[in-house]
């Protein structure tokens, strides 16, 4: 199934294939635990690094408008259905593309100060 592949340290967001296998999530991520992050109404996602903060791995980070905080590492944007099943997003590429911005590293003080 489709899915979005935002990408910090390449400032990409692409459209993946997902096999609908939650193992596939930790290759995508290149993490050992995730989180999920709500991103709309309409059940769309993003899974993200759980340790992003504390792995002590080099990190990049992106905002999502709406939501409050940086994210940091790779994320995979899935839709989720009735059942919790994951689905493909409703949200378009495009959308996604306009509702992401990339934090420069320097700036990062001003959210975890």
């Amino acid at each position: 199934m489709k899915a979005y592949l935002i990408n910090p340290f390449a400032q990409t967001v692409t459209e993946v294939e997902y096999s609908g296998d939650y193992n596939q999530i930790y290759q995508f991520l290149n993490c050992d635990l995730f989180t999920v992050v709500e991103i709309n109404e309409f059940g769309d996602s993003v899974f993200v690094d759980d340790e992003g903060l504390v792995s002590g791995k080099e990190q990049e980070f992106f905002l999502l408008s709406g939501y409050p905080q940086p994210l940091a590492g790779m994320g995979l944007v899935l839709g989720c259905n009735q059942e919790g099943e994951s689905t493909e997003p409703s949200i378009t590429l495009d959308q996604l593309k306009a509702q992401v911005d990339w934090i420069p590293n320097h700036l990062l003080r001003a959210f975890f100060v």
